[in-house]
């Protein structure tokens, strides 16, 4: 079995107070092994990348628990953990335009993570490996962000991410809003970066096709919670939840005849009769898990079969 690198426990986060209290996350729990990727795939405001910021401690559990290397990591902690945290765990921010600091050279933004802990010509020496690292020349560690394509700027993100020497990396949206052209590079030197480094990384995205290419394992969430998680292929292949299946409906094809006369499937919540059955996130088979009551589970149980 692989080490476990992160583990999450029933973790809930909660927005607002007293009258409007809003769950962004709702009793979620999985584990991401070292040297994996983790897709965690859902549409826009289904709590993906809630759980991502809580996982760098940017949100508060409001309940459950993030363990890393076995060690709790959501709450109150040590300083001492939560600087070491700051190195293990990145984060690559989906708009390249945005996160980076646009007074600021490429060598600052890029070290701006070790300038404390590190003197001016070892800064210098990392940031131009990290730079090598995704692609990009050490000369361009004296210009500007408005210099650079998206592309380069996302590749600047990485670079920033990279220097900190991390295990594990959150990858929130990374290609989103890059062009369709240089998305493939992008996720290609991602690719490479997780062999070359030992990287374990959680993607997060709404685009099913870019996950296949790239996660092992995917875990699908619908206003908070997880519905579905499995194995890239097995979910593919066989996908149970009706979400799942809505989702999977609206991945573009390649064969333009079978793009105009693929049906798509619309997911209605109501279809599920939870008041008298209440439903659990269990193993319909060895690692595939779904969010079902019992009636439910004993129809995907029989469909597999």
């Amino acid at each position: 079995m692989a080490e476990k690198l992160l583990e999450i426990r029933h973790l809930s986060v909660r927005f607002g107070r007293r009258r409007k209290p809003f769950t962004a996350v709702d009793d979620v729990s999985f584990d991401i092994y070292r040297g994996e990727t983790f897709g965690l795939v859902g549409e826009s405001g289904s709590g993906k990348t809630t759980i991502g910021r809580a996982i760098i401690r940017v949100c508060q559990a409001s309940e459950g628990e993030i363990l890393y290397r076995g060690e709790r990591i959501s709450g109150k902690i040590p300083k001492s953990l939560d600087r070491a945290l700051t190195r293990k765990i990145q984060m690559i921010f989906q708009d390249p335009m945005a996160s980076l600091n646009e007074r600021a050279k490429v060598s600052y933004i890029v070290s701006e993570g070790i300038y404390r802990s590190d003197g001016k010509r070892e800064r210098a020496e990392k940031v131009s490996q990290a730079l090598r690292d995704v692609g990009l020349l050490p000369e361009f560690a004296g210009r500007f962000p408005h210099e650079f394509s998206g592309g380069q700027r996302q590749r600047i993100g990485i670079a920033r991410a990279l220097v900190m020497q991390p295990e594990f990396i959150i990858a929130d949206e990374p290609i989103s809003a890059l062009d369709v052209s240089i998305r493939a590079q992008v996720l290609n030197l991602l690719s490479d970066l997780q062999k070359e480094h030992a990287l374990t990384y959680l993607f997060i995205s709404h685009d099913l096709s870019v996950m296949r290419f790239i996660c092992d394992r995917i875990a699908v969430i619908h206003l908070g919670k997880i519905v579905e998680l499995a194995d890239t292929e097995t979910l593919f292949e066989h996908p149970l939840h009706p979400y799942t299946r809505a989702l999977l409906s609206a991945v573009p094809m390649p064969d333009p005849i079978g793009e105009k006369n693929k049906h798509l499937l619309v997911y209605d919540p109501s279809c599920h009769d939870y008041t008298t059955d209440k439903p659990a996130f269990v193993e319909i088979e060895p690692g595939h898990f779904v969010y079902a009551n019992q009636k439910e589970q004993n129809e995907y149980r029989e469909m597999l079969s």
